[in-house]
């Protein structure tokens, strides 16, 4: 069998731009916890579970106590905000980042 040359291609084909490799790394693995770098220092209002939810996007959900790490969540406008079944209505909510519901946006509305 010959040997494969990597460093020609065929005529017909465009050449490919090579990415970096990275090696793989476990979820939560980081070095800031599962918090968001980008809000370093968040604050903003905080919600409760029973409370409407404003708008819909992606939610940190913060639980009292140490049975888990503040994790993201996605809650969508009108819904509710659901109690923890470890720390029931001492989970609280902070708005990450607004997202809408894909079929609330005018191109991809359900049909009527």
């Amino acid at each position: 069998m010959p040997a494969l040359h990597f460093a020609s291609q065929p005529a017909n084909c465009p050449a490919v731009p090579r990415r970096s490799a990275k090696t793989p790394t476990a979820k939560g693995s980081g070095k800031r916890g599962g918090r968001h770098p980008q809000d370093a220092g968040f604050r903003g209002p905080t919600y409760h579970s029973g409370e409407a939810v404003m708008q819909s996007g992606i939610y940190e959900a913060v639980h009292e106590g140490a049975h888990r790490d503040p994790h993201d969540v996605v809650m969508i406008e009108g819904d509710l905000f659901p109690p923890c079944d470890t720390c029931s209505h001492r989970v609280r909510f902070r708005l990450v980042r607004t997202a809408p519901y894909i079929f609330t946006d005018e191109d991809f509305e359900k049909p009527k």
